[in-house]
């Protein structure tokens, strides 16, 4: 008796498809070729800026060790002629446009306002309009660029929507209410913003409140009714007037957390962490839940750190384009693991971050150019 044979069931091969992400980014900026008032985007010059980001190196560095893209005295000439006002204008269509798939307007989101830092080596501009400024000394200088920036701190989905360069005559009053503006324009809903202490401050607190903004912010511990209040061992809720008796006077809520350090970080005892809180839970747990995730805007700057070109201009327009292009390329990372790396089933999505890393995003974003840019010889780079 012949024994039938059993057909395996035919099966579907799922070919990735070979995406070129340093095209998808170069037409992100293209599309915005008002940014280069004087002459059409280059893109074998963007995608070697692209490139070198992705390899956490300057752009002379790259031009030094790759075939395929002009010189680093021509990369650096084009990339003077960047016009700084345009791209201020147009960097937060460009940083949505790489996220557009995971923001779905008519939802809720929790968002994160702050400024970060990059040391500046140079002198120090004291001009109202100037784009280095002062600050407490870090990496050895006192002298910054600084960047104002706003992200989305779901979690599984930290996408800066807004950054701009810090100028010494800007408000951070002013600051927030663009922030807000950006976030109505794009019909999205705030379920909370967390600010840092720098942003405590009475113009602050009143505008949040005199728009219904929900909110939370460190209190500064300053005065001696507020310090008297913050004393004890166990958490409370109370109500507190900064600036009584003046008209600039503000209302707030003030949940204190007490925390029993219990070794954390080499300290024992209790310390006291107070926030204004307005439109959300005033739980000591709930506050200091929802302010841990403000943290993720600082994880934002670490990977920016990791995917952006190396230089040592002083020209505050490419140091904002690199920057610029590494948020871009950090939003579109968010976007493809939001889109590819979901676990199938019911409920919240979740993200399977160990599936795709930043670095390996990189990589793929740099052997999907390896045509372009091919590596050199070390005979041919001791020519050169």
């Amino acid at each position: 008796m012949v024994s039938k044979s059993k057909k395996s069931p035919e099966k579907k091969k799922n070919r990735e498809k070979n995406i070129d992400y340093a095209d998808k980014i170069y037409q992100i900026v293209s599309y915005h070729s008002t940014i280069f008032p004087y002459r059409q985007p280059d893109p074998i010059i963007l995608k070697g800026c692209i490139e070198a980001s992705c390899c956490g190196t300057s752009i002379s560095a790259y031009t030094l060790y790759h075939h395929g893209v002009p010189s680093h005295t021509s990369c650096l000439t084009y990339l003077h002629g960047l016009d700084m006002v345009e791209m201020i204008k147009q960097s937060s269509d460009m940083l949505l446009k790489a996220c557009s798939k995971v923001i779905r307007p008519g939802q809720k989101y929790a968002f994160a306002i702050d400024k970060t830092q990059d040391p500046y080596y140079g002198k120090h501009d004291d001009k109202p309009d100037a784009y280095t400024g002062g600050g407490k000394r870090k990496a050895s200088t006192n002298h910054f660029y600084t960047y104002f920036t706003m992200s989305i701190v779901d979690q599984g989905r930290h996408i800066t929507l807004f950054s701009v360069p810090w100028q010494n005559d800007m408000k951070n009053v002013e600051s927030i209410q663009q922030c807000v503006e950006l976030i109505d324009s794009l019909g999205l809903k705030i379920r909370s913003i967390c600010l840092d202490r720098e942003f405590f401050s009475a113009a602050i607190l009143r505008y949040l409140q005199q728009s219904g903004i929900p909110h939370l912010i460190p209190v500064k511990k300053s005065g001696r009714s507020l310090k008297a209040k913050l004393k004890g061992r166990a958490s409370s809720t109370f109500t507190y007037t900064m600036k009584e008796g003046s008209q600039d006077s503000v209302d707030l809520i003030i949940t204190d957390c007490v925390v029993y350090m219990m070794g954390k970080h080499k300290k024992k005892g209790l310390e006291h962490h107070a926030f204004a809180v307005f439109g959300m839970s005033t739980s000591p747990r709930n506050v200091r839940e929802i302010y841990r995730h403000r943290f993720a805007i600082e994880s934002t700057y670490r990977l920016r750190n990791s995917v952006r070109s190396k230089t040592s201009t002083k020209d505050e327009k490419i140091r904002y384009f690199y920057t610029l292009l590494s948020f871009i390329i950090q939003n579109m990372w968010v976007s493809e693991k939001w889109t590819h790396c979901a676990s199938k089933k019911s409920g919240p999505k979740v993200i399977k971050e160990n599936l795709l890393s930043l670095a390996h995003f990189a990589d793929i974003i740099r052997e999907n150019s390896s045509h372009l840019f091919r590596l050199k010889q070390m005979d041919e780079i001791a020519i050169t």
